[in-house]
């Protein structure tokens, strides 16, 4: 990993953090990008000259290709990328919609995954175990909370991006997903009332608990450089939950 440098989107906070804090940990560099300008900042003195921050809103192109510009100028080409940048969105019932919000949604978890990845392409480094992780979730394949459709297709999407990317992008690039359950992530709060509602759901997990980002960070290493015959996979990380 020591010659890696990693883009990470929504790289402060939750699993893009532990990402980061893994990658850093095993020799690589991190590049994290999110809009929580309070979070990259505690980022940034925790993985000190291993991390580079920027405030780059994903869903923006315009954005996107200003801080992708600034990667190059600054020597800190990527080699490696992962699509972390998600929300979960606000709950809507599907005879409430609102465009307007699954819009929101869609923008920032998956148009981002587009755009972000063609200035990677546009602007990396060569790395002999050059690799993209996407993160997606088992509500790709379970439809997910009532009321969270939106982003249950956003992350349905992802995950077909994702197959189409590694035909794409062999074999020089490997690309794979991760569909994460219930982690206990910052993001749950959009889905659960409170702490004893999560952990509640957490007796249903065969596992009985919830599942961490450092774990969902581990599974990110390994497929970003210690997987070199997987490409076009979607690895569920969900303690069994279906």
């Amino acid at each position: 990993m020591k010659d890696a440098v990693v883009l990470i989107t929504g790289g402060a906070a939750g699993i893009g953090r532990a990402i980061a804090d893994a990658a850093v940990a095993g020799g690589a560099r991190a590049v994290l990008w999110d809009v929580d300008a309070a979070r990259l900042e505690a980022a940034q003195e925790a993985l000190g000259d291993k991390a580079l921050t920027a405030n780059v809103d994903v869903s923006d192109p315009a954005c996107v290709e200003s801080a992708a510009a600034g990667l190059s100028g600054a020597g800190w080409k990527p080699t490696h990328l992962v699509n972390n940048a998600g929300i979960i969105g606000r709950r809507m019932t599907l005879d409430a919609i609102d465009p307007a919000e699954v819009d929101r949604v869609l923008a920032i978890n998956v148009r981002s995954a587009f755009v972000v990845t063609g200035a990677f392409l546009n602007r990396r480094a060569d790395h002999p175990k050059a690799a993209i992780v996407n993160l997606s979730s088992i509500a790709a394949s379970n439809g997910g909370a009532a009321g969270n459709a939106a982003y249950a297709a956003s992350k349905g999407a992802l995950q077909s991006l994702t197959l189409a990317m590694a035909r794409e992008l062999a074999p020089g690039i490997r690309v794979n997903a991760l569909a994460p359950g219930i982690i206990d992530t910052d993001i749950q709060k959009d889905v659960f009332a409170d702490r004893s509602e999560m952990e509640e759901r957490a007796t249903t997990i065969p596992l009985h608990r919830l599942g961490t980002a450092g774990e969902v960070a581990e599974a990110a290493v390994w497929l970003l450089f210690s997987a070199p015959y997987t490409t076009g996979e979607v690895i569920t990380i969900s303690g069994g939950r279906k």
